[in-house]
């Protein structure tokens, strides 16, 4: 091989390598905009004033998720299986336990309503983020929906709950602050 067939081949192997890299990181960034949708309906979920209903639609909810982010990462996603979902979910208790208990608060008349409602919206966004960089780590190590282990994911799954639990919060006060623009413009431009 002459210098320069050398010299292109390994140019080819640069940019195969750089395209491969591309290639991911977009994939990658598709996928969380993926769960960010997912979070952002999993908190609209939470504000579903009948009780349980609103835990019926958020499994429902990732359900749709993992199904998409399989399809996603051209994996297939005729077999997926709910027990996944609640396997990996009933390993954080805490998060389980505040979800519930905020579903039930909501059969309050008036303030419980309202003050379950706000908990299990961040809550549930926050779940959804778990398990959708869960789902997301385990594709992007090659893995499917037959392999995957629910009691392996468990710690990873509790870290990115709590991380969930402030992208959650943080979306709220993202929305709390739009609404008060808002309302302040309406405002000024009633009384001008």
């Amino acid at each position: 091989m002459d210098k320069d067939t050398a010299k292109l081949s390994e140019t080819i192997d640069e940019l195969e390598t750089n395209l491969y890299t591309v290639a991911s990181a977009l994939r990658l960034s598709e996928a969380q905009n993926i769960v960010e949708t997912n979070v952002i309906i999993s908190m609209a979920s939470g504000l579903i004033p009948v009780p349980l209903f609103d835990i019926i639609s958020l499994t429902n909810i990732q359900f749709h998720m993992i199904q998409t982010l399989a399809e996603h990462y051209e994996i297939p996603a005729d077999n997926i299986n709910k027990s996944l979902i609640t396997s990996l979910i009933s390993g954080s208790l805490p998060a389980v336990s505040i979800l519930g208990l905020g579903s039930v608060i909501k059969s309050i008349p008036g303030i419980g309503s309202l003050a379950g409602s706000g908990s299990v919206s961040i809550i549930s966004g926050a779940i959804s983020y778990a398990v959708g960089q869960v789902f997301i780590r385990h594709f992007q190590q090659g893995g499917t929906l037959d392999d995957f282990e629910p009691a392996s994911a468990k710690e990873y799954f509790s870290e990115q709950l709590k991380a969930g639990k402030l992208i959650a919060s943080e979306l709220i006060q993202e929305i709390k602050q739009k609404k008060q623009q808002k309302d302040d413009k309406l405002s000024d431009s009633e009384t001008t």
